[in-house]
């Protein structure tokens, strides 16, 4: 919790309301003196105790159960902090409130907040059209007290917009499915997507919501993503409708067409280098890839290696820079040293992309591997045969023995030194002599043929 926040949980647990136990006040309010690294003797049991319950013996379980009631009031507090963040949800439930209540003044007066609250919403993503529905039905409703029977217009209203939410979540949820498939296989299967698909076709109003437009035109990329008019087309509709779509749903719509690139990449389409550069940097200026003012140290790998296959060094350099202390602390410094290394290694300067492997100590299983392979790659551009082989069996022996890397992981990175090693040995063979003819053929169809592969390109560019 951040500063603001564990104020507003320590007000949560002070109020009456809440909490009448004094003593989950009391641990509260002692616990909360060490945030927010929360790491002080202060902390132990016994001296937390000693605070809580005075002079009373020790006992195990009522301390334990009554560290469970905070944690149970602190998940109370997360859960009360988004209700307040999401104040038609609260009308809505307010206005429920007043028609079991039978208020129908009460309930027309929360009714004209909502439609004020409703005309400043930016968006229109399926959250609104389902709020519309709500609303809707909360009219209907109002206009049924008193024993009225009267046609009114709110009855059509909350089935339009029912309809406008349920098309665009089921796209959006098709686009999850079809795009999961591609990945993992899962096998998912989206009812009625053909029915939904006809319908909209016929009904040229739904074909004017941008979000069906958006959604629907995600889904015929992810559907056939070698067609690249698709990729371009939602490019543009995402340009055009960008600031009516939430930011969480543009992470994932962008991730889509990212994913998209990477695939052209594997087939050959180099140019969509530059397609996944724009878009990060898009991402990155619209603070999209931001979750929690935090940016992933995935994203943070991926722009930086699109940059580099661009060659635009220095960029890149100051993004490493810049962005580093965007990264969750947890895997801060393995992937600001291991990217850092790895751009000094794309620029030829062999020197300082060691010594700065050499200096860091990689405490996550990937990088001290990645790192590793950059080593291998250094000494294959410098020939030094010696360290070469002594360092391919040494990362064959960690990779056999760790238990943090993935099987694709392990064998992909298996297959790469076991080619890397062939090469160099053909190279020492032939004094290094270009590797050319059926020598080169046999070499490439190797490479081709080895699934999965790590470092594939940077093999085929060794034979040249």
């Amino acid at each position: 919790m951040e500063t603001r926040e564990r104020t507003r949980f320590r007000e949560l647990v002070d109020s009456p309301f809440f909490n009448k136990n004094t003593k989950l006040r009391k641990l509260c309010h002692h616990v909360l003196q060490f945030a927010p690294d929360f790491q002080h003797p202060d902390l132990e049991k016994a001296v937390v105790h000693r605070q809580v319950f005075g002079k009373q013996p020790f006992r195990e379980l009522a301390f334990n159960n009554l560290v469970s009631d905070l944690l149970q009031l602190a998940y109370q507090y997360l859960s009360v902090s988004q209700f307040q963040a999401q104040p038609e949800q609260h009308l809505e439930y307010l206005c429920l409130d007043l028609l079991d209540r039978d208020l129908p003044k009460q309930v027309n007066r929360q009714i004209r907040r909502w439609k004020l609250w409703r005309s400043k919403r930016d968006d229109r993503s399926y959250d609104y059209f389902h709020q519309a529905y709500q609303l809707y039905e909360k009219m209907d409703q109002l206009s049924l007290t008193g024993g009225q029977r009267r046609k009114g217009e709110d009855l059509q209203r909350e089935n339009d917009a029912l309809d406008r939410y349920y098309f665009i979540n089921k796209l959006r949820i098709a686009c999850d499915m079809t795009s999961r498939n591609a990945v993992v296989n899962a096998g998912y299967t989206c009812h009625f997507l053909e029915e939904i698909r006809s319908y909209k076709a016929r009904q040229p109003e739904l074909e004017e919501i941008p979000l069906i437009q958006v959604y629907s035109q995600a889904l015929r990329m992810l559907e056939s993503p070698r067609e690249t008019e698709h990729y371009f087309q939602l490019k543009e509709l995402l340009a055009t409708y960008r600031p009516i779509i939430p930011q969480r749903e543009l992470r994932i719509l962008y991730n889509y067409a990212l994913n998209v690139c990477v695939r052209q990449i594997n087939i050959g389409k180099s140019a969509f280098y530059q397609e996944i550069w724009e878009l990060y940097k898009l991402l990155l200026a619209e603070g999209i890839l931001l979750k929690n003012g935090q940016l992933s140290q995935w994203s943070y790998s991926n722009i930086i290696t699109s940059a580099m296959r661009l060659r635009a060094y220095d960029w890149t350099e100051e993004f490493i820079h810049t962005y580093r202390d965007y990264l969750p602390e947890e895997v801060r410094e393995n992937a600001y040293s291991y990217n850092l290394a790895s751009l000094y290694f794309e620029q030829g300067d062999y020197t300082r992309a060691l010594h700065l492997l050499f200096e860091v100590e990689f405490t996550d299983a990937f990088y001290h591997l990645s790192a590793k392979i950059i080593q291998l790659k250094v000494y294959f551009h410098l020939r030094e045969t010696e360290a070469f082989f002594s360092l391919i069996e040494a990362t064959r022996h960690y990779i056999a023995r760790n238990r943090q890397l993935s099987e694709y992981q392990k064998k992909s990175n298996a297959n790469f030194l076991k080619l890397a090693s062939r090469l160099f040995q053909h190279l020492i063979r032939t004094e290094w002599r270009p590797i050319k003819g059926k020598e080169r053929e046999r070499f490439v169809q190797s490479i081709e043929q080895t699934q999965p592969l790590a470092n594939k390109s940077w093999l085929l560019e060794r034979i040249g």
